[in-house]
């Protein structure tokens, strides 16, 4: 639904605009015959405004007066440089949505321009013989209302303001029934990037329609012998997925009405695997930062190859776990499994090959050292809940809480109101904030970074992936588990690495769970649960 969000800044503007801090004032947003409050702009100039965090949607214009040459450039940013860049200049662009394009304002009008993300908004007047009398101009903000039944919040204000941003990146990228990529650029349903949304909407909302409608969209989209995605990997994502939606939502109908494509996807992905376990696809995918491209590292080539190993073997767990639940299974997931673990992997190099070997059930010795090693050193927004959910899997809880406090909070150091397409601590030495202008010897944390496809400022700082976090918070610290088909069985096992006091909530069944836990002065946990009427607890 639409609102409308004041600027909380005028950032920056050019001499001769007269009573800018007026747009900072709410006012009735009609537009008058009189209106005696309003900016004035004569001979051009321009203006930068500062909505305070992340937007969704376009700006809405009030003007009274509009004379001369009307043309206004508008520039949408991320970040204040982006809103400052043309387009070329460190990989700014309008690739997906349109975020720098000139208009005009015409005299007594109500007009709304954009739609894209973007925090910060730059307006250049470019008539030298132009005069502009402007009531206010607001962020006209499309973001998904529904309530926010997950909630959680502890004694550590960096932990909360973790949980709330990344509650906000994901709700933002909920759109027309589906999960978005991002705001600024990938407008798109991809089902690979769905999973770490999928696993933080069930955590934070009752309904969560948007992953059947994900699902049902890619597979009308690339029917096979198609990929999903045109990538073999998001085909894994898709069957994980279904999975995973089933045993948390139940709807066996929706689940049996996938067979017919399930197996015939078994079949297609079967096809794809040697006598010695290796595969044979043309194109392999797990993430951006383990991409590997023709004359790369080769330890990338290796591990990624490893990544599509794990990641297959973990959806024909998944895959055989639904079959088994519908009465419908043949041993063919099992088989297929034997045969792909003919080949042994030793990661060479990332967390997050690592971590999905863990969940293949390769808990080894080796794949916890390179996990671990480094603290957040190269963690991935993407890939972040499954390196913290491998980290714990050793029981290593308190680890995995400095790293995700380390690199999540690495981001809102350097501004974060959302998170983002890709993070490493490196980039943070001797960076700008995002909210601010690089100072010399500093180097832009959004245009002079990124990699492959988001380099520069075309790096979306608002990525649904990104909130993964939340299913880790509440699944390992708040220690909700759902077993069983359709959630009406809870494992409680909280472990809260140091936390005193924490609290928080959980859609489930027909109500919602609640926890409570404090540290009491022997270093005890005193818990207080409260379950709807049908919820089992496990403990």
């Amino acid at each position: 639904m639409k609102s409308n969000i004041y600027p909380v800044k005028i950032t920056a503007k050019s001499e001769g605009i007269e009573n800018a801090e007026t747009l900072l004032q709410e006012k009735r947003l009609q537009i008058g015959l009189s209106e005696p409050d309003t900016v004035q702009i004569k001979g051009g100039g321009y203006l930068i405004l500062d909505f305070g965090r992340e937007q969704s949607g376009g700006i809405r214009i009030l003007t009274h007066g509009a004379n001369g040459d009307k043309r206004v450039r508008l520039r949408f940013g991320e970040s204040l440089s982006e809103t400052c860049a043309e387009l070329g200049e460190k990989n700014a662009t309008n690739d997906h949505s349109n975020r720098d394009f000139t208009v005009e304002l015409q005299n007594y009008s109500d007009m709304t321009f954009g739609n894209t993300g973007f925090r910060f908004v730059r307006l250049d007047f470019l008539g030298k013989d132009s005069g502009f009398g402007i009531k206010s101009i607001v962020a006209a903000s499309d973001e998904d209302e529904r309530e926010e039944v997950g909630r959680f919040e502890c004694d550590d204000p960096v932990i909360n303001e973790i949980w709330n941003t990344a509650s906000r990146t994901l709700r933002l990228c909920l759109h027309n029934g589906y999960f978005w990529d991002g705001v600024k650029r990938d407008h798109l349903a991809r089902i690979g990037d769905l999973y770490p949304e999928m696993r933080s909407a069930f955590c934070l909302y009752k309904n969560t329609s948007e992953t059947e409608n994900s699902l049902i969209f890619a597979k009308e989209q690339t029917p096979l012998p198609g990929w999903i995605n045109e990538i073999p990997m998001y085909s894994m994502w898709w069957l994980i997925i279904l999975s995973e939606n089933y045993f948390q939502g139940g709807d066996r109908k929706f689940a049996e009405e996938q067979l017919p494509y399930v197996q015939g996807l078994l079949e297609q992905l079967g096809k794809y695997i040697r006598e010695d376990g290796s595969t044979s696809f043309s194109n392999n995918f797990i993430d951006w930062p383990t991409h590997y491209e023709e004359g790369g590292d080769e330890r990338k080539a290796y591990d990624e190859l490893a990544g599509v190993n794990y990641l297959f073997r973990i959806a024909l767990n998944a895959t055989s776990k639904l079959l088994r639940a519908l009465d419908k299974d043949d041993g063919i997931c099992e088989k297929m499994t034997e045969k792909l673990k003919r080949k042994s992997y030793e990661v060479k190099a990332y967390k997050q090959i690592a971590a999905l070997g863990v969940w293949a059930g390769e808990k080894t010795e080796h794949n916890y050292r390179l996990i671990t090693e480094g603290g957040a050193a190269g963690v991935s927004t993407f890939m972040s809940y499954p390196i913290l959910s491998a980290v714990a899997e050793y029981g290593e809880y308190d680890k995995a809480f400095a790293i995700l406090k380390e690199y999540y909070g690495g981001m809102l150091e350097m501004g974060a109101t959302t998170f983002w397409e890709d993070f490493d601590l490196s980039w943070t030495k001797n960076a700008s904030r995002i909210d601010g202008f690089p100072k010399p010897g500093e180097k832009d944390i959004h245009g002079d970074y990124g990699a492959f496809c988001y380099t520069g400022f075309r790096h979306s700082l608002c990525h649904g992936w990104a909130s993964g976090v939340i299913a880790y918070l509440t699944e390992t610290v708040l220690g909700i588990n759902p077993t069983g088909i359709g959630g009406q069985r809870i494992k409680i096992e909280p472990h809260l690495s140091g936390l005193k006091h924490v609290k928080g909530s959980y859609p489930c069944g027909n109500g919602v769970l609640e926890v409570e836990y404090m540290v009491n002065e022997k270093g005890e946990i005193e818990s207080r649960i409260i379950a709807p009427v049908g919820i089992e607890l496990v403990k």
